[in-house]
């Protein structure tokens, strides 16, 4: 059972990183290639939503902790500057992929509520869940054995969650394609590049879990910055 668990706690670590590495070294390169057309993100985010006559979206520059995402309660599409305002492919895939949540509505909608919800967890969990655990062996109540079995099913349980509601993620990609086949027939590379882009975003926050001191410490504590912008 200990072996067992050892390496349920050793595979959750392991994916979570891989996607953690890919997504940011995939966004590293891309943030050093211009786009294809003069467009920055917020503008070609803005063209991608009006082609789809989604009108009622409004872009909101923003430099809190938590990244890029968009609001379907408030159909508000919080960007950071660099990627509001930046013209590198990188700068585009957040943009739109980002404005493709605003196509999720209908049935779709309680899917995209859901896989926030679980994104939320795996930023806030495993911190909260660290720190009671640390204060229940210090005072002697659990053993680091059990200790390790709870965190080893706490990481797993949100690594599940979040693998399972990583397909609505895919699915907004997939509204983008008719839009980035008539945007983009003379750039193939440009286009090719850009959907390596748009996988590492929808993968992005399967690493989570492993960034969730810094969610926990800067956003979630009162007195820190905002979960949500304003």
């Amino acid at each position: 059972m200990f072996i067992i668990i050892v390496i349920a706690l050793a595979a959750s670590l392991a994916l979570a990183r891989w996607a953690q590495g890919r997504y940011e070294g995939m966004m590293q390169k891309g943030s050093r290639v211009n786009a294809p057309l003069a467009y920055t993100g917020a503008e070609i985010a803005l063209q991608f939503l009006h082609s789809e006559g989604v009108e009622d979206v409004q872009i909101v520059e923003h430099n809190a902790v938590v990244s890029d995402y968009f609001d379907p309660t408030r159909r508000r599409l919080f960007l950071r500057r660099d990627a509001a305002q930046g013209t590198t492919l990188s700068a585009w895939a957040t943009a739109l992929h980002e404005a493709a949540h605003a196509l999720q509505t209908g049935e779709t909608l309680g899917d995209l509520k859901w896989r926030q919800n679980c994104i939320r967890m795996s930023r806030y969990i495993p911190t909260a869940a660290g720190i009671a655990i640390v204060g229940l062996m210090l005072s002697r109540v659990l053993m680091p054995r059990y200790a390790l079995f709870a965190v080893a099913g706490v990481l797993t349980i949100l690594l599940l969650l979040n693998l399972g509601s990583v397909p609505l993620e895919f699915n907004a990609n997939k509204r983008l394609r008719r839009f980035l086949d008539t945007l983009l027939p003379k750039h193939p590379q440009a286009a090719g590049r850009l959907d390596e882009l748009l996988f590492c975003m929808a993968i992005r926050e399967v690493g989570d879990a492993l960034r969730s001191p810094r969610y926990f410490f800067f956003s979630a504590l009162p007195g820190t910055s905002k979960m949500r912008p304003r």
